[in-house]
């Protein structure tokens, strides 16, 4: 039986210099509290002085733990001082001078010296615990027991492996429960099958380092948080390279609701979405619409408009592969016309206009890099705006209600205003350390490449940005427009019965 299961197994006294350093007191503060009923004590005469001897057991059991790893020092330590390495000897070397200074110091005393030695020692810090600890340590086992063990224990473990597996399966599960419930629930099992004492049993932190270090961390992610959180964190990608791309030539679009309330016309709350087109490679936005209203194609083609008759037409874009963005009128929709066996032809915008749609991967953010500006204009702007309402409801500030009441929130021309001004004046202008901008901001870093502007005219512009709607059907009486409620009639719809498009 080793020493420490000795002292485990039986009760034993500690002399009031070992319990005065290991609790940190005073000998006259820890008699104090012996007397006051706090200690376990008895009183007895050494070298014709009285002494208090402290009852180990009456102390609590983070105290006893630490006595306990205290003591295996002086019994289980074989190494001798001048066998063991130079960056051991360094550690103990360390610690007699801090023990030889700090001689005689306790409490207070000992914490202003700890502090005060750490100021002067930055490349040797200690602790007001660690002094203590080296205190008992080297009145135990002498110069040896202050030796640096590092790396001793490595690879090694207390858990037994059939508490480990119950701990595993119960960690490693989708919902990702704390490590301190699996733990207990362990200890609960423990205690049930074998009758273990909590004091005996290794703890929480114990089981999650062991789990770290057999598990590698990608497959501990993967069990509990699912395999869409996987892959965003640690899937394989392959980097853009954007070498081969120019300012201007690709562009990248989508909405987004902005958390900040605002008063409409109509007087009613809401939280306007954001229509915008950005520069694939600057990431400068080239044309947005804010509006109050959930958004639809009506938006994706005035944005689109804004953005074209400033900046020209792309060659490709990026979008969404949301049903409004796909609009057979904007992007062709999913269906196609075949024309022939090698040909394969639509009637949409971007086709008239030669510009490449690529739609996004369904529910994957990382197709379209404009989704991390959205999240800048939230940390940036609506953040510090009246009426934040934060991106869900677990960050939905308390204030939020009382500011609506108290008619604190902006008006919508004031907040359009705002944002127009952020875009424009802020986030445009803002420097980047990314790989392409290099300490540029979007502005800058467009300027600098944006070279070639494919022109449309305005009026053309204005003609491929309106909606088509449903074909009308020539009757008898000529064409019917069913939602202006308005007919129409030419000579040269005699004897016809066709369909045609109507341009809205």
């Amino acid at each position: 039986m080793s020493g420490v299961e000795i002292l485990k197994n039986n009760p034993v006294w500690i002399d009031e210099n070992q319990a005065s350093s290991l609790l940190g007191l005073k000998i006259e503060t820890l008699r104090k509290k012996c007397r006051a009923g706090e200690y376990g004590f008895k009183v007895v005469k050494k070298d014709g002085k009285t002494q208090y001897n402290i009852l180990f057991a009456s102390l609590n059991n983070e105290m006893q733990s630490r006595f306990l790893n205290i003591s295996s020092v002086k019994i289980n330590n074989n190494v001798q001082y001048s066998e063991a390495p130079e960056w051991a000897k360094r550690q103990s070397e360390k610690y007699i001078t801090i023990l030889q200074q700090s001689d005689g110091l306790k409490g207070k005393e000992l914490r202003s010296f700890v502090n005060q030695w750490n100021e002067v020692n930055p490349e040797f810090k200690t602790s007001y615990s660690a002094v203590n600890d080296a205190r008992i340590k080297y009145k135990l086992g002498g110069i040896s027991a202050l030796l640096a063990n590092y790396g001793k224990t490595a690879g090694n473990s207390k858990i037994e492996d059939k508490y480990f597996e119950y701990f595993k399966n119960l960690y490693l599960l989708e919902g990702a429960p704390s490590v301190f419930s699996c733990w207990h629930s362990t200890l609960g099992y423990a205690m049930r099958e074998d009758g273990v004492l909590k004091e005996c049993f290794p703890k929480h932190l114990s089981f999650k380092r062991r789990l770290e270090r057999e598990i590698p961390k990608q497959s501990i992610y993967l069990a509990r948080y699912g395999e869409a959180k996987w892959n965003k964190k640690f899937a394989n990608y392959v980097e853009r390279d954007y070498s081969g791309i120019k300012c201007g030539s690709v562009w990248v679009a989508d909405h987004a609701q902005i958390d900040i309330a605002c008063e409409n016309l109509d007087g009613k709350v809401s939280y306007p979405w954001v229509t915008a087109w950005r520069c694939f490679k600057s990431g400068k936005w080239l044309g947005w619409l804010l509006q109050p209203n959930n958004p639809n194609s009506d938006h994706i083609f005035q944005s689109f408009y804004y953005s074209a008759n400033e900046y020209g037409i792309p060659s490709d874009v990026i979008i969404d592969n949301g049903r409004d963005f796909r609009a057979k009128d904007f992007a062709g929709g999913r269906k196609v016309i075949k024309v022939d066996s090698d040909i394969v032809k639509t009637t949409s915008m971007l086709d008239e206009l030669k510009v490449k749609a690529h739609f996004a991967l369904p529910y994957n953010a990382q197709t379209k890099p404009i989704e991390r500006d959205f999240l800048k204009v939230k940390e940036l702007l609506s953040k510090h705006a009246v009426g934040y309402r934060g991106g869900n409801v677990t960050e939905r500030p308390e204030k939020l209600r009382k500011e609506i009441a108290q008619g604190k929130i902006l008006k919508f021309e004031e907040l359009k205003k705002i944002f127009d001004d952020f875009i424009i004046n802020v986030f445009n202008k803002m420097p980047s350390q990314g790989k392409n901008h290099k300490g540029k901001s979007p502005d800058e870093l467009f300027a600098i490449e944006f070279t070639e502007k494919r022109v449309v005219s305005k009026d053309a512009l204005k003609l491929f940005c309106t909606r088509t709607s449903k074909d009308l059907s020539i009757t008898r009486y000529g064409v019917k427009d069913s939602e202006l409620g308005i007919k129409y009639w030419a000579d040269w719809m005699i004897g016809q019965k066709v369909t045609c498009p109507r341009f809205s």
